[in-house]
């Protein structure tokens, strides 16, 4: 669901507070506190995402006034604390961001390859080998090992083990 449809369907709530943390090296993190007190709301809410380490993470708390004035250390406590049951009930998945590559070698250069690829983090069904006048070789690698593969393969390429490889995103 979008942030845009949780305030929609909540729209007669007396706030719609939240956070969100994106990116992969570097976050983009943002906050509202939707008319609490600065601070009061969305910080904790993205303090409860950082704090498991999480990205590309959408919390949306909704608050409807219920005549009791909580304070501004309670406003912290309970959007901290809902933020962080929402994460533990709703679980997480890990998800490895990768990157895809094509490479052309002669037969003699299987065995190096294959283990060049699953010494950096591939997994079997992201490696396809297509047997012709050559060996073609379609992977995928966690981007996290992409410049260790590429100076191998750099390397392969100007020794003239491998024919050619190039990133296919």
């Amino acid at each position: 669901m979008k942030l845009k449809e949780v305030c929609d369907l909540h729209k007669q709530a007396t706030h719609n507070c939240w956070a969100y943390r994106i990116g992969e090296e570097s976050y983009r993190e943002y906050f509202s506190d939707d008319g609490e007190p600065a601070g009061t709301a969305g910080k904790p809410i993205l303090g409860a995402i950082s704090r498991l380490d999480l990205t590309n993470a959408l919390i949306v708390v909704t608050r409807y006034f219920g005549g009791i004035k909580l304070g501004v250390r309670g406003l912290i406590e309970a959007y901290g604390s809902t933020a962080t049951n929402a994460l533990n009930a709703s679980g997480m998945a890990e998800c490895t961001i990768k990157s895809q590559y094509q490479i052309v070698a002669p037969y003699d250069m299987v065995k190096t390859l294959h283990r060049l690829l699953f010494s950096l983090g591939a997994v079997e069904k992201d490696v396809l080998f297509d047997y012709g006048e050559r060996v073609s070789i379609l992977c995928s690698l966690p981007r996290s090992s992409g410049k260790d593969f590429e100076s191998a393969l750099d390397e392969l390429l100007n020794m003239s083990r491998i024919h050619s490889w190039n990133g296919v995103q």
